[in-house]
């Protein structure tokens, strides 16, 4: 694979938990993110899946420099992101994100020909002659009237208002963009039309995407590659395909088993695997194998030796005892 265009290099991105009212002492630590590796090619999709609380989320800040690395760094074309030299200018131009909720992230007292100019002018990437110009163009790219850039947020259904913050996500022309969880409070209808315009963008314009959801469906009908994160780790690294279709990890496999089939006969016949208990907190995570407390298949070496990514059948598995589970 050629130089990646995004590469997060053992990153870390803990906490502090204080307690005290006077005198704040650090009684622990969160470990949201727990030395976690990617890299992302040009013009690929990256799905990043993995239950609510795993850390999706706090990556996609981290990346984005919202929330400062612990440890680790975040590397864009070759620069560190992470150092306070490079976090600025172009390097953050190039990087971009879309947000769960759309209706939070648009400022309510902006038009939305305005929310869609502001970034052009604060990074004065367009004359003000041409700048109308360039915010019809964003809106037409994603599917939104030109006659609709006078109304509000609050105006718009929210599927259109997750195209807009997409349009304003492209206003500054990045190469990556992160999508946190994009489609995930939308219809399902509304769903596959988003998914369909992220498709046609990143195909059309060039663009590498990181993608998050919880939807492992959703992931596999855009992503090229899919990355399961349990606790702050990457589990299983590999081809959309290989992954969702021949899940190694057992906790992808539980996940895999408990997405929806669309057949009747094959819904029935299919075995579910339910995990026992509850994931561990972050703030106390086990020793070993983060996954062991849940997993049917531990053995006492997993409650001491904590798991590498290493390579498996096509991709890559953090799991002891790889090979040895059952078909």
């Amino acid at each position: 694979m050629s130089a990646p265009i995004l590469e997060l290099r053992d990153v870390y991105t803990h906490f502090p938990v204080e307690s005290g009212i006077l005198f704040k002492r650090r009684s622990g630590t969160v470990k949201a993110v727990d030395g976690v590796s990617l890299a992302l090619a040009r013009g690929e999709v990256l799905g990043l899946v993995g239950e609510s609380g795993c850390g999706k989320s706090t990556i996609a800040r981290t990346i984005m420099g919202l929330l400062p690395a612990t440890g680790g760094s975040v590397w864009l074309e070759g620069k560190n992101l992470t150092a306070a030299a490079a976090a600025t200018g172009e390097a953050r131009r190039a990087l971009q994100m879309v947000f769960q909720d759309p209706f939070a992230s648009l400022n309510p007292r902006l038009s939305v020909g305005e929310a869609l100019a502001e970034p052009l002018r604060v990074h004065r990437l367009r004359p003000a002659a041409d700048i109308p110009a360039r915010v019809a163009e964003l809106a037409a790219l994603v599917g939104i009237p030109a006659r609709s850039l006078g109304k509000y947020p609050h105006e718009f259904s929210g599927g259109q208002r997750q195209r807009i913050a997409i349009a304003r996500a492209l206003a500054l022309e990045p190469r990556v963009i992160v999508a946190d969880e994009p489609v995930s409070a939308l219809d399902v209808s509304i769903q596959a039309q988003i998914l369909n315009l992220l498709a046609k963008l990143v195909r059309d314009l060039g663009l590498s995407l990181v993608f998050i959801a919880h939807d492992l469906s959703v992931v596999k009908h855009l992503s090229d590659r899919v990355a399961v994160m349990y606790l702050g780790r990457i589990v299983e690294l590999g081809t959309a395909c290989d992954v969702i279709e021949r899940p190694q990890h057992p906790y992808t496999r539980a996940l895999v088993s408990a997405v929806p089939r669309p057949d009747p006969e094959g819904e029935r016949a299919r075995r579910r695997i339910v995990l026992a208990g509850d994931p561990p907190s972050p703030l106390n995570p086990p020793a070993g194998c983060p996954f062991h407390p849940r997993c049917a298949y531990a053995v006492d070496a997993c409650r001491t030796t904590v798991p590498s990514l290493a390579p498996f059948d096509g991709r890559e598995v953090s799991c002891l005892r790889v090979g040895e589970l059952p078909v």
